[in-house]
């Protein structure tokens, strides 16, 4: 009979006790998917991780699409690293141009256009699709860019072309009105809002900010739509809803995303507007979690950079059988539109705005029925620096009922 010291015992129980660290699989190469695989990675270097993506999984800056003019950057200079290169730096496996057809949560196995596939733990990072207006006519004239491949489509279609239709006046919209106008493009932007990004900010931040896009030449038809689109010599008729007709040379959609969340649903998931989990970014199966785009965390869709950075460390931990919550906390977009920056902290709920000038800038709260400041929009260069302060505002601010 073997004799076992006390050292060896305590080891062996905690062997023993250590939590069982299952492959990952993660479906998806987008920010929200790559960062997930490279957390993971750093902290556990002999992790199995493995990859599937729709795409060629080339890492970019998504959030630089709206700008990339500005950026003096096209289709190809926006990539920072290949599928391969960063494959082999992570010593992962990545699977572009690879679909996953079905989750079979019984037996823990995805089938993929190459095959079926084993998974320990799954990570959901599907993202969004553009939402797609129905109109009248010639609607593949439509165009959307919501990843790199649309991009490269959307530049090379965008060369020697003179005037863009923007349909949305929301975020996206407004940086690409303001990123190709600046680049002596005739814009005009075509949405149901009374007043530029009216879902995000006050009628007076919407209304300077919409005169200061004028003023570089952007034409707005708001509250209103495209009906129908006719192809004509090369260019294209658009007739709106309210009778006005728009020629044009190429109509960009920017009216916001959908999540893509048909695969969790054919699995049985739970889903609302997105894939719902709790701060844990568990999905309703203990062994899928979701992030980015796709995911509704505690019933709230925030499809942003910043909840993706701040929910990371807890899913990871989760992923490594740590139990963790995420601190998610409220933090503002910096909408890209340089001819006069703009921050944002999406108001929620139901409440009022407060607009405040600041030597000729606008601030504006958003407070609910309680009186609490829940939201914000600062408009101008030099607000831009007070966003700490907002921030500190809102996170202190008692309720004045």
């Amino acid at each position: 009979m073997l004799d076992i010291t006390d050292v060896e015992l305590e080891e062996a129980l905690i062997v023993a006790a250590a939590p069982v660290i299952e492959p990952v699989v993660i479906i998806g190469s987008g920010h929200a998917g790559y960062q997930v695989a490279s957390t993971l990675r750093a902290q556990s270097p002999d992790l199995s991780i493995t990859v599937f993506t729709a795409d060629d999984g080339a890492l970019y800056s998504k959030p630089a699409l709206s700008n990339a003019l500005a950026l003096g950057k096209d289709g190809d200079s926006l990539v920072r690293e290949s599928a391969l290169s960063w494959e082999q730096r992570l010593n992962i496996r990545v699977y572009p141009h690879t679909k996953v057809t079905h989750i079979d949560r019984a037996n823990k196995k995805l089938q993929t256009t190459i095959g079926d596939y084993p998974y320990g733990r799954l990570v959901l990072a599907t993202g969004a699709t553009p939402v797609a207006i129905p109109v009248d006519g010639d609607s593949t004239a439509i165009l959307s860019v919501n990843d790199l491949a649309d991009y490269r489509c959307f530049r090379q279609q965008l060369s020697n072309k003179q005037h863009v239709t923007i349909l949305g006046d929301g975020l996206i919209g407004c940086e690409f009105a303001n990123d190709l106008a600046a680049h002596d493009i005739n814009v005009t932007v075509v949405g149901l809002g009374k007043w530029a990004m009216e879902r995000l900010i006050p009628e007076p931040l919407g209304h300077v900010l919409q005169n200061a896009l004028s003023q570089l030449g952007v034409a707005w038809k708001l509250q209103n739509s495209i009906r129908s689109i006719q192809s004509e010599n090369g260019r294209y008729q658009l007739t709106l809803h309210d009778g006005q007709s728009v020629e044009t040379d190429l109509v960009l959609s920017a009216v916001g995303l959908r999540p893509n969340i048909a695969l969790a649903q054919k699995a049985g998931l739970e889903t609302a507007r997105g894939i719902c989990t709790g701060l844990d970014h568990c999905s309703s199966d203990p062994a899928i979690f979701a992030l980015g785009d796709c995911a509704e965390v505690n019933g709230q869709w925030a499809p942003y950079i910043n909840p993706i950075t701040q929910a990371l460390p807890a899913l990871v931990n989760n992923l490594l059988g740590q139990s963790t919550a995420a601190d998610l906390k409220s933090t503002p977009v910096l909408v890209k539109t340089p001819i006069l920056p703009l921050s944002v902290l999406p108001a929620m709920g139901t409440g009022k705005w407060n607009v405040e000038q600041h030597d000729g800038e606008l601030a504006a709260g958003f407070y609910n029925e309680q009186g609490k400041l829940t939201g914000f929009a600062l408009l101008g260069h030099q607000l831009q620096h007070h966003r700490s302060e907002w921030l500190e505002k809102l996170n202190s601010c008692p309720s004045t009922v």
